[in-house]
């Protein structure tokens, strides 16, 4: 069995095993779903016969789930299947759920590190990404593999500090995803050439890194397949809000931001990439491009 355990192979998941596989990591999975497994063993990973398995046989397991309940049902499976070592959690949750976590997993051999991504799939493969990690230290073959995971990464202190810093930025790519596809939407209606606009805007003081990342879907209007709508309507967007009404500060963007991502959920463009958003505006202001695809 490998040395290192993937728990949760979606897009995220799978993604970071990937990268881990290609630095010549040796990488079991899991997942609680089993549509994910074939990916990951095209991509090289070894497929753990169950979640004990997997905890018995890896010293490192790393966490990414997209559901609450799945991740409250992998720990407790962690803690009955017995083992130790680190687990490296990289879900995005309220900072006391993970505190939280850390004391139930205390005692049970496994020592939790609060750890978080910031960058889409998209931005994973071309290391465009950053990861966040809190309660270290972090030493050895442990810190060679996080180094393996992300080019930019930063230790940013106690545990829970790399949840709060993930809340954060996932806070304002919710808001830019919105500014990105409105400003493609008003550009397009008034006849601006779709490439030309995606090259002027970045060049200019009014882009951001969603804008060079998503723009380019926009540009183009083809949207791959994701699952970040439903995250956003189902479970990061209360997250955020939760977390600001616990400390009382006002989020006044955040809220219409959210609908905008709940709203596109339900048209044909619910089960695409965010960048949709921009064929969303498209469709309700009756503009039409031949070359919009999911």
């Amino acid at each position: 069995m490998a040395a290192i355990g993937f728990i949760g192979l979606g897009s995220m998941g799978l993604c970071l095993a990937t990268r881990l596989i290609e630095h010549g990591w040796a990488v079991a999975g899991h997942d609680p779903a089993p549509g994910p497994a074939q990916a990951f063993v095209a991509a090289g990973g070894e497929l753990a016969a169950s979640l004990p398995d997997l905890v018995r046989n890896c010293p490192v397991l790393l966490v990414a789930l997209s559901s609450r309940a799945a991740y409250d049902q992998v720990l407790a499976g962690i803690a009955a299947a017995g083992g130790g070592g680190w687990l490296i959690d990289i879900n995005t949750l309220d900072p006391a759920e993970k505190l939280a976590a850390r004391d139930r997993m205390a005692g049970t051999g496994w020592t939790m590190l609060d750890c978080t991504v910031s960058g889409t799939p998209v931005m994973v493969e071309k290391d465009l990404h950053s990861l966040y990690v809190s309660g270290g230290p972090v030493e050895g073959d442990l810190e060679r593999m996080i180094a393996d995971m992300a080019v930019k990464r930063f230790d940013v202190g106690a545990f829970g500090n790399a949840a709060r810093i993930k809340l954060v930025i996932n806070m304002m790519v919710i808001c830019h995803n919105v500014v990105a596809a409105e400003a493609m939407g008003l550009g397009l209606k008034a006849g601006l050439d779709p490439d030309q606009l995606y090259e002027l805007i970045t060049a200019s003081a009014g882009t951001s890194r969603i804008f060079e990342v998503r723009g380019r879907m926009m540009a183009t209007g083809v949207y791959p397949p994701e699952t970040m709508y439903s995250l956003i309507a189902d479970k990061d967007g209360p997250t955020i809000a939760d977390f600001a009404r616990g400390l009382r500060v006002p989020l006044t963007m955040l809220p219409p931001a959210i609908q905008a991502h709940i709203d596109a959920l339900t048209t044909r463009w619910g089960e695409t990439d965010p960048a949709s958003l921009c064929a969303v505006i498209e469709d309700r202001i009756g503009h039409r491009r031949q070359d919009a695809t999911r």
